[in-house]
């Protein structure tokens, strides 16, 4: 064989090689991302498990709490039915937890867009 010809077979060896060692490569960063996604599962998945019985108690804990916000607006309404009757007391009380329910949710919604701006600002 003449120098070009082994310079040639060199270098297509070294190309093969290349080829090989990047394929690796692919192969071996998508194994990681693989297992670090399980691996983050698992981690979630254990904490939730652990964190069960304190998630149920506050959910038992909204719920009895919404019913007394329920119960005491009830009892609003029986406290103004004498002075305006039944119906105007019921109006009258739902209008006012209509209201203080949009101010707050006016309040949540502009609290977050006020962030997502910050965020974004920060960015750039």
């Amino acid at each position: 064989m003449s120098d070009a010809e082994d310079r040639q077979a060199g270098s297509q060896a070294d190309e093969s090689s290349i080829g090989a060692l990047l394929g690796r490569l692919v192969d071996d960063a998508e194994s990681f991302v693989r297992a670090e996604v399980k691996l983050y599962r698992v981690e979630a998945l254990h904490k939730l498990a652990s964190y069960r019985m304190s998630i149920v108690m506050a959910a038992v804990g909204a719920l009895l709490a919404l019913g007394s916000v329920i119960l005491l607006l009830i009892a609003l309404v029986f406290a103004l039915a004498p002075y305006t009757g039944t119906a105007w007391a019921a109006l009258i009380v739902s209008m006012l937890s209509l209201a203080t329910a949009v101010t707050l949710f006016w309040a949540v919604w502009r609290g977050m867009l006020e962030e997502i701006d910050e965020e974004a600002e920060a960015d750039t």
